[in-house]
């Protein structure tokens, strides 16, 4: 039987020059789940995910993985893999070693779509935005991370693939947790379990469209 993992992120504060970006915000995950997290473009969703992740250095967060008493933050990306909205592969390495450096089987991205069969020695800069996206998204879900942060999945996407890359999601959400967040908020709201609103800094739990209404994200 799959061990469910938790993921708790609470107490985010961060702000800039007095500029306050994110204030006591938080977003859980598990095993089993997906979590979304929605909100207006420069309202802090890449920010919470980079904080997590180390890549900004906020004032105050609070990371726990399942019952643990101690979080080590300098392993949190042995844990946690993170799909950041620009391409993360080097442009000097190509598909084939990016996913032997991953220890993921290239195979099953030709399995997922054909198309790669021929591209495993090209490099990221060789193919198109929307191909790259699809490659880096497989990537990380077939990753032996306990959760993902999947930022902007679906863009440069044409929509014969969002489709895909959706049931991509669901199928891997049986092994980790996943967090997704993504302008089409519609392909987001279509697979997650757990849904949240950032907006003025903090996270609202949305339980229906109405709260998405309430909060002013999307009009009735």
């Amino acid at each position: 039987m799959q061990s469910v993992n938790r993921l708790l992120v609470d107490s985010v504060h961060l702000e800039f020059d007095k500029l306050q970006v994110l204030q006591s915000a938080y977003i859980t995950a598990q095993t089993g789940r997906v979590t979304g997290v929605l909100g207006r473009n420069g309202c802090g969703k890449s920010s919470l995910f980079k904080c997590i992740m180390g890549g900004i250095k906020p004032q105050n967060i609070f990371v726990r993985f399942n019952d643990e008493t101690e979080t080590n933050y300098g392993h949190i990306g042995k844990r946690i893999k993170y799909l950041p909205q620009n391409v993360f592969i080097p442009g000097n390495m190509t598909l084939g070693e990016a996913f032997k450096l991953y220890g993921v089987d290239y195979d099953g991205l030709v399995t997922f779509d054909n198309k790669f069969h021929t591209y495993q020695r090209m490099t990221s800069g060789q193919l198109s935005g929307g191909e790259v996206r699809i490659a880096e998204m497989y990537l990380i879900l077939n990753s032996d991370a306990e959760f993902c942060i999947l930022d902007e999945p679906f863009s440069n996407v044409a929509p014969k693939y969002v489709e895909k890359m959706q049931e991509l999601i669901l199928e891997h959400k049986a092994s980790k947790g996943i967090i997704i967040s993504d302008h089409m908020y519609e392909s987001v709201i279509g697979i997650t379990d757990d849904l949240f609103l950032l907006r003025d800094g903090y996270t609202f739990p949305i339980k229906c469209r109405e709260d998405l209404i309430h909060h002013g994200y999307i009009l009735r």
